[in-house]
């Protein structure tokens, strides 16, 4: 960051006095310059630049048409590098970069509010399959896209029907012819690097004109990111940016018309050429510090210029000389009449053409690309190792996944099991409680088992004194009996002999105990044996 103070001459006015553009003197540090073809716009541009490069302010020039590229002290080539349109950059929002990149390439090719919308819609499709889940969550670095040429792909199969997307896809069809962007599986482009020097950003090898202007607007989206992110604000101005053939990027809400009205907190100057003045705004050119006006071949333009320098519009349909114009400065009331002096004819321009060689000039750059290609090789490696550890962890995972799940069914079964062994002991509690009232009864009965049998052997001890006192009295009995028969028998005897005469005819004797017997009865009455 320099800490001197700017001071450019521009050239003499018709009285032979130096004019100088003192941007600190100003309301702003910007500067607007307007002519038609062969007016000395772009020879003016030059004077600027070599003053800058003089005092080794730090630059960064859009060159159209090679036009300054001798003054680069970094060529960037910048058609050998890659740059994702859609690129979400640190702190920012994949929602925001939507609108933004849709805006620009809707202004580039022409586009209408639908189609507009239509490839909007398929930018937020893209990030939605780049995995970003929440497109209002800024990036903290860790976003990754898809490559840009998946965008056709996600374009072509819109769910817009007819031949509406075929339509818009034919308007932008030359996006998707260069490499600079279908190559882009990220930004191989260090804008931190570039605008550390006096960069001209070669734009002359894209195809088309609409190409060069989205590639600038992508560009400065990025620097006016830097300089919200990372640079911060400046009380010194320490970059210039420059753009010629401005009028491809003036549009509502565009870049460039963000960093005419933010840069200069952040020390960062715009110069602006177009061939109209119409190109730009009355705001834009009431609000621009300084003011250089060319021949105006059209009388409108003139009127225009009239109004905004407060100088008759005949003055500068009379310009004829290149160089030749009118200079209004906000610091002054009234404009000024100057002859920019050519950068050719300025010290030092001579020896700066003679030493430029555009290889030296772009080896800084090209140094640059094999830096950030080797960086992203690194990093590739890194991110495949970072995938080879990410499988291997989602193995382990896995892995954990099922241990943890046998896990779970074992603690299920250990549960279960301790809930069957809880029940099982209640069981036994209750089995014991049983038991125990089991084996009281079962004592009870024992004891009322050991009563009946002392009670049964008490009977039978009695049974047997009786059955022995039976015994005893049948021997009595019998002996009793046998006696008793026998004196019976005897008496019988005695009795028949003595009165056999007596007895009758029909009747009979016991054999057993001689007692009369008749012949109808079968048995004794006395012995109870048979009678005969």
């Amino acid at each position: 960051m320099t800490t001197k103070k700017i001071s450019v001459y521009l050239g003499n006015n018709p009285s032979g006095e130096k004019v100088f553009w003192t941007p600190k003197n100003e309301n702003n540090p910007h500067l607007i310059t307007v002519g038609g073809s062969g007016s000395g716009k772009t020879e003016t541009l030059k004077a600027i630049m070599l003053e800058l490069k003089n005092q080794k302010i730090n630059s960064l020039i859009f060159d159209f048409h090679k036009d300054f590229k001798v003054f680069a002290d970094n060529l960037v080539q910048i058609d050998k590098a890659t740059l994702h349109p859609l690129e979400v950059q640190i702190n920012e929002k994949p929602l925001d970069v939507a609108y933004k990149v849709s805006k620009m390439i809707a202004n580039v090719f022409s586009l209408g509010e639908v189609q507009e919308a239509i490839i909007r819609d398929a930018i937020k499709e893209f990030y939605h399959k780049s995995g970003i889940k929440d497109l209002k969550q800024e990036n903290d670095g860790s976003l990754k896209l898809l490559p840009f040429r998946e965008f056709k792909e996600i374009l072509r199969y819109s769910d817009i029907k007819g031949s509406g997307i075929q339509t818009l896809i034919a308007k932008i069809s030359v996006l998707f012819d260069v490499d600079f962007f279908m190559n882009a599986d990220s930004t191989s482009v260090s804008l931190e690097s570039i605008i550390k020097q006096l960069s001209v950003i070669e734009l002359s090898g894209f195809p088309t004109d609409e190409v060069k202007a989205l590639v600038a607007d992508l560009l400065l989206n990025k620097l006016i990111n830097y300089l919200y992110t990372v640079k911060g604000k400046s009380d010194e101005y320490w970059l210039y940016v420059v753009i010629d053939e401005a009028h491809r990027m003036m549009y509502a809400g565009s870049p460039v018309e963000l960093l005419l009205r933010e840069s200069r907190k952040y020390g960062v100057g715009i110069i602006l050429a177009s061939q109209r003045p119409t190109d730009f705004s009355e705001t834009i050119l009431a609000n621009a510090g300084t003011i250089l006006a060319f021949k105006a071949s059209l009388d409108k333009d003139a009127v225009f210029l009239s109004k905004q320098l407060r100088v008759p519009k005949e003055n500068f349909q009379k310009l004829k000389d290149s160089g030749l114009g009118y200079c209004l400065f906000s610091s002054k009331d009234d404009s000024e009449k100057v002859q920019i002096t050519q950068a050719k004819n300025r010290p030092g321009y001579k020896e700066i053409a003679e030493k430029f060689d555009e290889d030296d000039a772009s080896e800084l750059f090209k140094k640059e690309q094999e830096r950030i290609k080797k960086e992203k090789e690194k990093i590739d490696s890194l991110v495949k190792g970072s995938k080879q550890s990410v499988e291997r962890i989602k193995e382990l995972e896995n892995g954990m996944n099922q241990l943890q799940g046998e896990v779970e069914r074992k603690n299920y079964l250990v549960a279960k099991s301790e809930k069957e062994m809880d029940a099982l002991h209640k069981e036994n509690v209750k089995l014991s409680h049983e038991n125990d009232k089991l084996s009281e009864k079962l004592k009870r009965e024992e004891k009322s088992t050991e009563r009946a049998h002392e009670k049964l052997d008490q009977a039978e001890a009695e049974i047997l004194f009786l059955q022995n006192k039976v015994k005893h009295i049948k021997v009595v009995v019998e002996e009793e009996k046998k006696s008793f028969l026998t004196r019976t028998a005897a008496n019988n005897i005695m009795g028949k002999i003595d009165f056999g005469l007596k007895v009758k005819s029909n009747s009979s004797f016991c054999k057993n105990c001689f007692n009369e017997v008749s012949e109808k009865e079968k048995y004794c009455d006395f012995c109870g044996e048979k009678a005969k």
